[in-house]
């Protein structure tokens, strides 16, 4: 009976997966904070450094539709490995010198708006802007609560 049941959830989850693409999953989520929103940041976190990022590489986010297609297409949203050498420990305990966010994942509109930036200059984002982040804890390779704030 069991394997019954088991072999119906995976049916299910997986054409769910099928309507709905799987684009997102595993990535690393953020928030964006402005500038002018730097004390709230340091508020909500429990870890705030100052930062400086470096991009190790690129990838393409398709949905499950897009990734099956036989011409790959072109790819609307994106996901990055960086890593961040830290500057300064804001708040918090923290002793490492760098820190890994791994398949960082593409930001919204909005949160292109609230960070000051443009799509069209994210790579230059990832690649030696100072940032502030503020973080919760780790959960394996993801940080819990990740904000991010382009410092001024």
């Amino acid at each position: 009976m069991k394997p019954k049941i088991i072999l119906c959830l995976a049916l299910v989850l997986s054409g769910g997966l099928m309507f709905t693409g799987c684009r997102g999953i595993g990535t690393q989520r953020f928030t964006a904070f402005a500038p002018v929103q730097s004390p709230e940041l340091k508020i909500s976190s429990r870890i705030v450094l100052d930062v400086t990022s470096r991009l190790q590489w690129v990838k393409a986010d398709y949905n499950l539709r897009e990734n099956l297609s036989m011409l790959s297409p072109k790819p609307k949203h994106w996901k990055y490995d960086m890593i961040l050498q830290v500057e300064r420990v804001v708040k918090g305990e923290f002793d490492d010198k760098t820190l890994q966010l791994h398949w960082l994942r593409e930001p919204t509109k909005e949160q292109y708006e609230s960070l000051g930036i443009s799509p069209a200059t994210m790579f230059s984002f990832t690649n030696g802007t100072p940032l502030e982040i503020g973080f919760d804890g780790r959960s394996g390779e993801q940080l819990r609560n990740l904000k991010i704030m382009v410092r001024p």
